[in-house]
This record gives structure tokens, sequence and C-alpha cells, in this order.
């Protein structure tokens, strides 16, 4: 008998939002809206809840408009929304897919460093890359050669966290940094170093964490603001990935960073390129971030197993020219929503549940499995 259930993989935070009815960022109701057009029942559940051994797990499903916990085999297609820090659930996560389970996503946190070797691979995408280097001193006094402003980036982190900036100014080197969570974003504070060397607050904390060096961009900027575009960039029913949306983030006043966590806000392409490159057609603008995009998904997809939805930061240079900044393997869909574009917003949630359909009702197409 055919399986027609889809897991979606949460963590503990998520899981009890669920069956509170407070998911916060996340619709859930679009993941029921598309498993019911794409013929699947999606079941939610921790990695805790599974035992590799039987291939049970206990699992939350939507009857009747309310979430009834139930014991259960596990799926033969799981959708990942969780991120795990510890090896134990790495090493879980690998033994489920080793017994046969289409897990997609399965790794959804790569160090960006590790993002940056791999599509350097790649001699047709190095020109839209950012000169990056793990940031231990010696590196660092070489990208302070070669760059007058730089981004500090820590290796793993999200939404913003720990990032820092220096430029270069007439006296030596200045650094901006965050010193406080607030309200809505950091407060960022900035200290000179007048002898052209590193400040030592930056030595200080590169010292406790592993972070990467990268030359600030030259970006074009929205009404004096430094912006950048979130590229929703997935696979759905054909396999093939595909643009889901584009949106602009722009960073508040006080910072370079557009991140919405940190107080940027959110606007449509069509808004940002109206102001940034009004010369430029919007429709070849859209066609090269989207080439751009593509070519980087589907490289990263050839090195890296089971990947099927990325949400992928791209710049604009002041000439049209597209440009990488980073790449998130749990993509934070709700720009979508804060910019009015519930089209796209659904089809987030749309195209995962669509892919893995697929590979319950045409199995024999489906991607082999990747046991390293």
């Amino acid at each position: 008998m055919l399986d027609n259930r889809i897991g979606i993989l949460f963590n503990a935070s998520m899981l009890r939002g669920l069956t509170r009815g407070r998911t916060r960022h996340e619709a859930i109701e679009y993941y029921e809206e598309a498993a019911k057009r794409h013929g699947v029942v999606p079941v939610y559940f921790r990695l805790e809840d599974v035992d590799v051994r039987s291939l049970q797990v206990t699992a939350y499903v939507r009857r009747h408009g309310m979430y009834t916990r139930k014991r259960m085999t596990v799926p033969t297609v799981i959708h990942n929304r969780a991120i795990y820090f510890r090896s134990d659930s790495h090493v879980k996560v690998r033994a489920l897919v080793n017994r046969g389970i289409q897990l997609f996503n399965q790794v959804n946190r790569y160090s960006k460093l590790t993002i940056h070797e791999l599509l350097q691979r790649d001699p047709a995408l190095v020109p839209y890359l950012p000169d990056t280097v793990r940031a231990v001193h010696s590196n660092l006094l070489k990208m302070m050669e070669r760059h007058h402003s730089l981004i500090l980036k820590p290796a793993s982190s999200s939404v913003g966290k720990g990032i820092m900036k220096l430029d270069r100014t007439p006296r030596g080197w200045q650094a901006m940094y965050p010193v406080q969570k607030a309200a809505k974003g950091n407060r960022w504070r900035t200290m000179e170093s007048l002898d052209h060397a590193l400040p030592g607050l930056i030595r200080s904390r590169l010292s406790r964490a592993t972070y990467l060096v990268q030359q600030t961009l030259p970006l074009a900027t929205f009404r004096g603001r430094p912006f950048d575009l979130r590229v929703s960039v997935q696979r759905d029913a054909s396999r093939n990935w595909q643009i889901t949306g584009i949106v602009g983030k722009v960073a508040p006043a006080h910072t370079f960073l557009t991140n919405v966590a940190q107080g940027g806000t959110v606007h449509t392409f069509e808004e940002i390129a109206a102001s940034s490159l009004p010369s430029f057609p919007f429709h070849k603008l859209r066609q090269r971030v989207s080439s751009l995009s593509l070519l980087i998904a589907n490289h990263l997809s050839q090195q890296l197993p089971h990947l099927a939805d990325l949400g992928l930061d791209i710049g604009l240079s002041p000439d049209g020219t597209p440009l990488f900044i980073e790449c998130n393997g749990r993509d934070q869909r709700y720009s979508f929503r804060e910019a009015d574009l519930f089209t796209e917003w659904k089809l987030t949630y749309e195209n995962p549940i669509a892919y893995g359909a697929s590979l319950i009702y045409e199995p024999q197409y489906a991607p082999p499995v990747n046991v390293h």
C-alpha cells in the first residue's frame, strides 16, 4: 500500500507551538492546503521522537481541526525544517537516510566558509563571489592590505548575529560592532585604531569564535541605505530548481545589516529597482538575479546531499551585476509576507510539499540516496 504521508521535521520549540496554535513565522496552514492539493498527509515530529531501529515515530497529525499525537511508522519522505548542532543528531539523520528514508534538506545549516569554498570550485561563479577567507590574524592582515572595507561574520550564525564591519580611515581602521540586544536589532558602537592595526576588540572577539572575513561588496543603495535581495530557490513537483520569489531587504539608518531580525525593512524587488537602478530594464535585472541564483543552487546540489530549498542573499552592483552574499539552508520565508507578496509566500510552502509528493508517487525517479 502506498504511503502518502510526508514528514515535516521540526525542532522542539516549533512542535510545541504547533500544538498550541502559535507557530510564529511558520504558516502551517499552507503546508496543510498544499498537501490536500498534492494528495499527501503531513505529519509533524522531532528527531527525538524517531526510533531508527524500529522505524517508528510519535508524530502529530491534523484531525477534525486539531493536532493529535499518534505512534506510527516513519514516513518514507521527510522535509527537514529543523536545525541540529549536536553530532549525535546528525548521526541519527544519516542513519534514517541509510535505512532508505528520502529526507530532503538533510542538513540545512552549513558553515559560510564551506559554502564559499564549494562555490569557488565553479569558475563561472567566481566573478560573483566576494573575496572571502577564514578570519585568522594573518589572513585578516592580508585582507586589510587588499581592501578598504571588510565584513566579519561568525562562520555558523544566522539572522545577522555577531557581524562586524571594518573600514579604513585616514588615521587607521574603524570597527563597527554590536554590543547589546535592543528591542529590535542590536545597538551598535564604533571603535577606531589609530596605528593602522586591528582594533583590540576585534582581536578579542575573533579569539572566541570562528569567523570569516569578506570584502565589503560595492553595492547599489536604496534611498541611501544598503539593501540586498532574498531569493527563494526551490525544487518543485518537476524536481528542478526554480525561482519561487525575490524580495528586497533594506538596512535601517543606524547599521549596514539588512536582516529583518536586525531592524531591516522589506520592499518589492520592483520598488527597489525603480529607485536604485532606474535606467536598467527590470526584466533584465530579474533575469540576471534569477540566472545566478539557479546556477548557485544547481552547483551546490551537486556537492551537498538532498538539497531542495534555499534562501540566497544576492546584492546588486551599481551597474546591475548580481553578487552573491550568503546562502541560507533554512529560508526564513516571512519576508514575502512582510512585503505583501502572498502568492510567493504560499508557494514557499507549496513547493517542498510538491517535491515531497513527487518522491512519494514517482519513487523510480527519486534522486539516489547519499550514504556518506
